[in-house]
């Protein structure tokens, strides 16, 4: 593994345990130990079924979007290698798409372009039931009796949506055309370069900016060559993709049952669980949200009305479940996958 990738691990496992530490102090290691004990173990294993489900609707929705002929298992295994990239890379979330064509493409023989394309398209699919699992909770919440949220509760709760639409548009928008993609791309490179040159000695822009441009005009060569996907594909793609997002709802409710005492409002559960993904998608330094998601989702349960040893609880056990397991199970998958090469 590259130095660059282990420092990553490091940090990770540093953020890791001060994120722990924090929330432990809030309430105390031997009460959140007490709490943990607790716990209905049988619910939590429910909780990792309902999150391998998630992830296996996913790759689903991948499989039916590429042309490529492999089987469910392998392309399995290449989803949570990318998975394990994404959690480990300060690349919003996205580090991890070129090693999931990469490993494809080796795999089957398709081209790179088209490997590529076929990730992106998968990512983007997934977004439309987020979205709209997002305006469902919001819906919810205002339909609640009694509900009161002062001006900027209300202003965070609509812009969080928004910035999750604005961002979505926007991919749609760098999706069919080329050229502005190629420079918004090479305009953020010139503005970050100075920033990154402080953290990677010797990088050099202009030949970064190259390679983007190389990997740009791969992946709009790539989508001409999946566009055979009838609308039958695609919804069925788009099916998958809504089961696999109410998997991972299902996963973080259950986790809630699985606390003694516990109890959330549905519309408190989809909106603090929609706001915390989109959370996770602005700081591009930190791998996977870590540290953002887990604070603005602890602390929008507290919002809610959960207690804070409940709020805090349930958010360690669904980071546990959806982020750290499967950084685990990705980086065995990778492991598997660079071993078969």
């Amino acid at each position: 593994m590259e130095l660059s990738k282990r420092r990553n691990i490091w940090f990770v496992i540093i953020i890791g345990f001060i994120i722990f530490a924090v929330f432990a102090s809030q309430i105390g290691i031997q009460r959140l130990l007490d709490l943990i004990n607790e716990v209905n173990k049988p619910l939590l294993l429910l909780v990792v079924i309902f999150n391998l489900l998630n992830l296996l609707a996913f790759t689903i929705t991948w499989q039916l979007l590429t042309s490529a002929n492999i089987s469910l298992y392998k392309l399995f295994k290449f989803y949570m290698a990318g998975t394990f990239i994404n959690n480990i890379t300060p690349t919003f979330g996205t580090g991890g798409e070129p090693i999931k064509a990469m490993l494809l493409g080796a795999q089957t023989g398709k081209s790179k372009a088209e490997c590529f394309a076929s990730v992106i398209s998968q990512r983007m699919v997934n977004m439309v039931p987020f979205l709209t699992v997002g305006i469902i909770g919001l819906v919810l919440m205002f339909g609640r009796p009694g509900i009161t949220l002062n001006f900027w509760e209300i202003t965070g709760l609509v812009f969080s949506i928004v910035a999750g639409f604005g961002i979505y548009f926007l991919l749609i928008y760098f999706y069919m055309y080329k050229d502005k993609l190629s420079s918004f791309v090479h305009s953020s490179i010139r503005f970050f370069a100075p920033f990154i040159g402080l953290m990677k000695k010797g990088f050099d822009h202009i030949a970064y900016s190259e390679a983007v441009e190389e990997s740009i005009n791969s992946f709009h060569g790539g989508l001409k060559d999946i566009r055979h996907n009838t609308k039958d594909l695609l919804k069925k793609a788009l099916l998958f993709s809504y089961i696999g997002w109410m998997f991972d709802i299902l996963a973080i409710y259950t986790i809630f049952l699985a606390i003694p005492g516990s109890h959330i409002h549905v519309s408190v559960l989809i909106i603090t669980y929609t706001i915390s993904m989109i959370s996770g998608w602005l700081p591009l330094f930190l791998p996977g949200g870590l540290g953002i998601v887990d604070g603005t989702m602890a602390g929008l349960f507290i919002f809610g009305g959960v207690p804070v040893e409940i709020a805090i609880l349930a958010t360690m056990l669904y980071r546990l479940s959806s982020y750290w397991f499967n950084t685990i199970l990705g980086a065995i998958c990778l492991g598997i996958a660079l071993k078969k090469k």
